[in-house]
């Protein structure tokens, strides 16, 4: 999963993982030399990039994706920062926090709050709603039956991008490290009480990004950091995990959404018509990440 700049997330494959399986079905026509001569390229840009990461880097990047994928459910505290770059270059810092709680392979549940709304998003397995309580209102949409494609459709279609998404999904190893080009090992420290190793990676899409991992045999993230390069004043999303609880007891309705009697059910607002947006209008992107649901009526 692969994130993409605008939602701030490091790589760039997953989120876009749907426009590549449709591309993937019709494949150019081409002799297969010249296939087999690509083949060898991306093995040689594979091994040029590879030798830019320092093994312990990688070795404990994959030992965290490794830990997080075996858990079948899990739950998490997060405390998070966005900065926000006005068009006067000024940078604003907005807070957020909550709880996110995964049962895998196809619920999620996040309970946010902070500066611009406080949300509440659902997936059962069949559908994706959005709740805002400032609002009192709510957006559906349906959903594919598993997690990680339920994160791509909702960035792709819905606007719906979650910075950090790459450590919800099957196999975080390899949603973080697609796009890496460089990879450091900081060292060790102590993270509020935890000791943890310091990551720093940078991918080719203008991203930086650095994680720390919990030392011992809970190898659990502890904190995410993703600066964006190529955006003017460098505005960096960060969060951080605690209070992992790797057996939850979820409620049976822990997943599934219902509407208070009083609250208005809305549309998504499509992507295609937030593109035309004058200057100035809240784009998409906003929207998703800190605005309640609003729009078309019932």
């Amino acid at each position: 999963m692969a994130v993409t700049r605008s939602s701030w997330r490091p790589g760039k494959g997953r989120w876009g993982l749907v426009l590549t399986v449709l591309l993937a079905a019709a494949p150019p026509l081409a002799s297969a030399q010249q296939a087999k001569a690509s083949g060898e390229q991306a093995s040689q840009q594979s091994s040029q990039q590879s030798s830019q990461v320092d093994p312990r880097a990688d070795r404990l990047l994959r030992k965290m994706g490794d830990f997080l994928a075996q858990q079948r459910e899990f739950s998490v505290h997060i405390d998070g920062t966005r900065d926000l770059v006005l068009e006067s270059g000024q940078k604003i810092q907005l807070n957020r926090s909550g709880d996110v709680h995964v049962q895998r392979p196809d619920r999620l549940r996040v309970d946010r709050s902070g500066d611009l709304a406080r949300l509440h998003l659902y997936y059962d397995g069949r559908q994706l709603t959005l709740f805002g309580e400032t609002n009192n209102a709510y957006a559906t949409a349906p959903m594919p039956s598993n997690l990680d494609d339920t994160l791509d459709v909702a960035s792709e279609q819905l606007g719906l991008d979650t910075p950090g998404a790459d450590l919800l999904v099957s196999n975080p190893y390899a949603a973080l490290s697609e796009d890496i080009v460089c990879g450091n090992y900081l060292g060790r420290s102590m993270l509020n009480g935890v000791p943890v190793h310091h990551l720093a990676f940078r991918n080719r899409d203008g991203v930086d990004w650095e994680l720390w991992v919990e030392d011992g045999d809970r190898p659990l993230p502890r904190r995410y950091v993703i600066t964006t390069r190529d955006v003017t004043g460098g505005p960096q999303y960060a969060v951080t995990l605690s209070g992992w609880d790797l057996s939850p007891r979820f409620a049976q309705d822990e997943f599934r959404f219902s509407p208070p009697a009083d609250a208005m059910k809305v549309s998504f607002l499509a992507q295609s018509s937030q593109a035309g947006k004058s200057q100035g209008e809240q784009s998409q992107g906003e929207q998703s990440q800190g605005e309640e649901p609003q729009g078309g009526g019932k």
